[in-house]
């Protein structure tokens, strides 16, 4: 059976003789009807009775004339599908983020991605404050930041509330086990973000309610060179699990949670104002499962917003 037979099968059900059917087609009617007779050959069925009066469909024939318009509808359907992904542009996303979703959450999202033929992210590392800035002036499309200022220009999502922890050299905190009140805070020495940084506005705003005065000993923007500093001096540090934790399990550093209270930071996905919305939830639902997993997974201090 050749689609060439069913396409001519069609026209002559449709015209309801060769002849008509043979001038739509362009073809010879004893070509048309050898067509017609090898598919019945094949098929072992009579389509048509054929009468003085035309070509009038068997029941065979009537069941095989829905199923051919069905095939040849489905290959139109399937050009089409085609077609549209020949012709969608490719896009470009640009996506800033933070150093510990980064690491977390990113490798996972460009998997996920993969299949996204016509998209491709960009990726840009910084700090929240850096990156809300970029979004406002459009030089980002996404973000991922850490509690961004309210904005009803924005396109903006929680993703999950990330409570801090204190570390510091191995054999001093405990292994996890033994939280450190908030109020004790200022008995360590601390190797903290600069005044600029959303963290540490969060904590020098927390520390002021809480009547705590914290000793500032270093203040270190990049993760990297705190991680560093950290390692050759006695000094600790508030920062979020998941991006120690490797150096945690090493027993590099030591940690401990941090209560009354915590000290809470909500991650948001947040979009420039006229991005999309089907580009936003794109990202979104993509990178809502993978934090999930990792909530579930207790490698960070995650919860859900």
């Amino acid at each position: 059976m050749k689609l060439k037979q069913l396409r001519y099968f069609i026209e002559v059900a449709h015209c309801g003789s060769q002849t008509s059917a043979a001038q739509r087609l362009n073809v010879s009617q004893p070509a048309l009807g050898l067509q017609i007779r090898e598919l019945e050959a094949d098929l072992g069925v009579q389509l048509f009775h054929r009468r003085s009066r035309g070509m009038e469909l068997t029941p065979a024939g009537k069941e095989l004339l829905g199923r051919a318009e069905r095939v040849f509808q489905d290959l139109e359907d399937t050009r089409q599908a085609m077609r549209s992904f020949a012709q969608r542009p490719r896009r470009i996303l640009s996506l800033g983020t933070p150093p510990t979703p980064g690491k977390l959450l990113v490798p996972s999202l460009l998997r996920a991605l993969a299949s996204q033929d016509a998209l491709t992210l960009a990726l840009h590392e910084g700090l929240s404050s850096d990156l809300v800035t970029h979004i406002k002036s459009g030089d980002l499309d996404l973000a991922l930041s850490y509690d961004p200022p309210p904005d009803e220009t924005r396109l903006s999502a929680a993703l999950a509330h990330d409570d801090l922890i204190l570390v510091g050299p191995p054999g001093e905190l405990g292994g996890g086990l033994r939280p450190v009140d908030f109020h004790t805070l200022g008995e360590f020495p601390m190797v903290m973000d600069s005044p600029k940084q959303i963290t540490r506005r969060l904590l020098d705003k927390m520390a002021r309610q809480e009547n705590v005065t914290l000793q500032v000993v270093l203040e270190v923007d990049s993760v990297n060179l705190k991680r560093e500093v950290l390692l050759s001096q006695d000094c600790f540090a508030i920062v979020p699990r998941g991006l120690f934790q490797e150096a945690i399990t090493e027993e590099r550093f030591d940690w401990a949670p941090i209560t009354a209270p915590c000290i809470t930071r909500t991650l948001y996905l947040t979009a420039r104002r006229h991005l999309p919305v089907e580009d936003f939830h794109l990202i979104l639902d993509t990178l809502t499962p993978i934090v999930s997993d990792h909530i579930r997974g207790k490698d960070v201090n995650w919860r859900q917003p």
